[in-house]
C-alpha cells in the first residue's frame, strides 16, 4: 500500500497544564479515489478531522478551510475555554460557506474533533461533531463511540425504524456548507491512560469497531496505531479517503477524579451525551 505522507507522519510528545499527550495522525487517499478530500489538524491542543462531501465541487477545499479555522488555537499556551472553540467553529462555518458560494453545486464537509480546554478548573476534552466522522474513546480494553453520526441511517436507527439498515449510510443530515450545520458539543475529563481516536468514515466503513478496538488495545504507540488502522482500511478495499488521529493521555486526571468530575457536572455541559446547538 502507499504510505501516507506530509505532516501526517508527525509524532510528538506534548505537555500543557500538567496534561501530557502523545499524538499521531495519518491520512491516505485510499485505493480507489484520485483526490484526498480529507483534511486534519493535529497540533496541541487542537485535533480535528474534516471529510469533504462527496459529489460536491471543491470538497477538498472545504475540508481544508474548515480545519484551517482552528489554526488560531493551535500551539496555544493559554488555557482555552469552550467559547474559544465555538468561535473557531463559526470561522469554519463562514470559510466553508464562502467556498460553497463560489461553486455551482455547493461544497461542504464534516467536522469532528477534540480540543483540550479548562472547565471548572479541570482539564477537559471539548468534543465537537458535525456529520459522520467520529470520535472514539478507548480505555483499558473497552471502546466507546462518543459522537453520534449525523446520517440518515443513524437517525432512522435511533428512531427505531425497521428499514434503517437499508438506508444508505453516506446520506449526511448535517455538514458545514449544508442547510443544517449545527454542531454537537460536550465535555469529558482528560483521563490518564485514555486513548482518543478521531477518524473519517473511510476507516469505519472498512474496519469494524471490534477490529478498531483490537488495534487500539495492542497497537503500541500512537504512530504505529494510526499506521495500522490506515493499512487495514486500505487492505479492506480503501473505497474512500481514510484519515485517523490518535491521541493518548500520558498524564491527566486520575480516573477516580474523572468520576467525581462527572458526578458534579450539575448544570454544565453533560459529560457523555452530545448537546444539540
Amino acid at each position: 500500500m502507499n504510505r501516507p505522507g506530509g505532516l501526517h507522519a508527525r509524532h510528538e510528545l506534548l505537555a500543557s497544564n500538567a496534561v501530557v499527550l502523545d499524538a499521531a495522525a495519518r491520512t491516505h487517499v485510499g485505493m480507489v479515489r484520485k483526490v484526498n478530500e480529507d483534511s486534519l489538524i493535529a497540533q496541541h491542543p487542537v485535533f480535528f478531522v474534516a471529510d469533504g462531501m462527496g459529489g460536491h465541487e471543491a470538497g477538498d477545499l472545504a475540508s481544508a478551510a474548515a480545519v484551517r479555522a482552528f489554526e488560531v488555537l493551535a500551539g496555544s499556551t493559554t488555557k482555552l475555554r469552550p467559547a474559544d472553540v465555538d468561535a473557531a467553529i463559526e470561522l469554519a462555518r463562514g470559510a466553508v460557506s464562502a467556498i460553497a458560494e463560489q461553486t455551482e453545486r455547493g461544497a461542504g464537509c464534516t467536522l469532528t474533533g477534540i480540543v483540550l480546554v479548562e472547565h471548572a478548573g479541570e482539564p477537559c476534552w471539548y468534543v465537537v461533531n458535525i456529520g459522520d466522522s467520529r470520535v472514539y474513546e478507548h480505555s483499558g480494553t473497552s471502546l466507546m463511540q462518543l459522537t453520534l453520526d449525523h446520517s440518515l441511517q443513524a437517525e432512522l436507527r435511533a428512531s427505531g425504524n425497521p428499514n434503517a439498515a437499508a438506508a444508505p449510510r453516506n446520506v449526511i443530515t448535517r455538514a458545514l456548507g449544508s442547510e443544517d450545520s449545527r454542531h454537537d458539543a460536550w465535555l469529558i475529563p482528560v483521563t490518564t491512560g485514555s486513548r482518543m481516536l478521531l477518524c473519517s468514515d473511510g476507516l469505519t466503513t472498512e474496519v469494524s469497531d471490534e477490529q478498531i478496538r483490537a488495534v487500539l488495545t495492542v497497537g503500541g504507540r500512537p504512530d504505529a496505531v494510526a499506521e495500522e488502522l490506515v493499512r487495514l482500511a486500505c487492505a479492506s478495499g480503501g473505497r474512500d479517503n481514510v484519515t485517523v488521529v490518535v491521541v493518548d493521555t500520558v498524564s491527566g486526571l486520575d480516573p477516580q477524579d474523572a468520576e467525581d468530575f462527572g458526578a458534579t457536572a450539575d448544570d454544565t455541559i453533560e459529560v457523555t451525551r452530545p448537546v444539540r446547538r
